[in-house]
């Protein structure tokens, strides 16, 4: 069921319209900028009209700049499909800082289960309605998200002095 990219795009932008709010295709991994709240339904539509069965990786992203003229989150979806692998797609969303919010894939593909709480633990990025949103990789008392930009190393952990150089 291998579509180009624009036969992807131009079906997310026929089913889901103004939701889909920016579309490039000449990059390496053509994508659609979506909507936050309604990625849950294009990720569905992706799977179940698209054929995309299988989430290959998500990615919490902190797109601050060192100029600070952006200091979105987002997250990226790399679609694809099993067994034709030339079937490719990816979705992104950006999210504030402030209310880093969307929804969960994980009852859509089960992958992403791990994936989303690695970027709610390194970035902090919530995923609405995720079934386990807990620490993945820092212990559990950990405070704050250490792949944010603006985060600041603590100088000791429960009294182990931080070697940070």
């Amino acid at each position: 069921m291998s579509m180009t990219p624009e036969e992807i795009a131009n079906g997310l932008k026929e089913r889901f319209g103004e939701k889909i709010l920016e579309t490039v295709l000449d990059t390496h991994d053509p994508y659609c900028l979506v909507e936050p709240q309604a990625l849950a339904d294009v990720a569905l539509f992706c799977r179940d009209e698209l054929g995309f069965n299988y989430l290959r990786c998500l990615s919490g992203v902190d797109y601050m700049d060192k100029k600070k003229t952006t200091d979105d989150l987002g997250v990226v979806y790399h679609l694809g499909a099993i067994p034709d692998a030339s079937h490719l797609f990816c979705l992104k969303v950006r999210l504030s800082r402030e209310n880093p919010v969307v929804p969960t894939v994980a009852r859509i593909w089960p992958t992403a289960d791990w994936h989303e709480r690695e970027a709610w633990d390194l970035v902090g990025i919530v995923f609405e309605g995720h079934p386990n949103l807990t620490r993945i990789l820092c212990a559990e008392d950990w405070e704050g998200h250490a792949l944010r930009k603006d985060y600041t190393s603590p100088d000791t952990y429960h009294g182990i002095k931080n070697n940070v150089v």
